[in-house]
């Protein structure tokens, strides 16, 4: 169902660069989530900056583990 007109949806998505953040943290215009953030899409089209998110968060898992 679509919210009403002139009526705005709270995302509690959390960002994929930095864990356990909003994703609105870096860019309140990304209403809708990752998938709105300018800066996740910069860095998940460049496969080194991806490649280094995934460490980061390989890393981040094994220290939780």
């Amino acid at each position: 169902m679509a919210p009403a007109a002139g009526v705005t949806r709270r995302v509690d998505a959390a960002c994929p660069l930095r864990p356990g953040q909003p994703c609105t943290l870096c860019h309140p215009e990304a209403k809708l989530g990752p998938q709105d953030c300018p800066t996740v899409a910069i860095v998940m089209d460049d496969p080194d900056l991806r490649a280094e998110v995934a460490r980061l968060r390989a890393e981040l898992a094994a220290q939780a583990s």
